[in-house]
């Protein structure tokens, strides 16, 4: 049952952070006025896994079990990812250096911030 929760997860969080991502994506990328560099910086992905931490402790807090496993392993696993966020990092070394530092510094911590900002809210909620 918690193989089968943790896949059920997965099978939802995947599809949703390529939709998300790419949804995101086609509204910041481009070369309209005022592209620049800027653009270039992942802002789906970003998105994603600001997002995914978020829910992350939310699923901390409130959930136990192979709920939990479903939420946090299976789905915000699968929703965010590093592999994208180091892929889209290296694209950018060698394209925009500030960018590049600008995501593999707030990328992160922007990921902690919103992981530990909802789950001490959730948790001063629940006392």
């Amino acid at each position: 049952m918690t193989v089968l929760a943790i896949v059920l997860g997965a099978a939802v969080g995947a599809p949703l952070r390529y939709t998300v991502d790419r949804w995101v994506h086609g509204r910041t990328a481009g070369t309209g006025e005022g592209s620049g560099h800027w653009r270039m910086v992942p802002w789906g992905l970003f998105t994603v896994n600001v997002t995914g931490s978020g829910i992350a402790g939310l699923v901390l807090t409130t959930t136990s079990g192979d709920l939990r496993l479903l939420l946090l392993s299976g789905f915000c696993g699968a929703f965010t990812t590093f592999s994208g966020f180091g892929w889209d990092a290296n694209l950018l070394w060698s394209a925009a250096r500030t960018q590049f530092w600008v995501t593999v510094i707030g990328m992160p911590v922007a990921c902690i911030a919103a992981f530990m900002a909802v789950w001490h809210l959730a948790s001063a909620a629940g006392r």
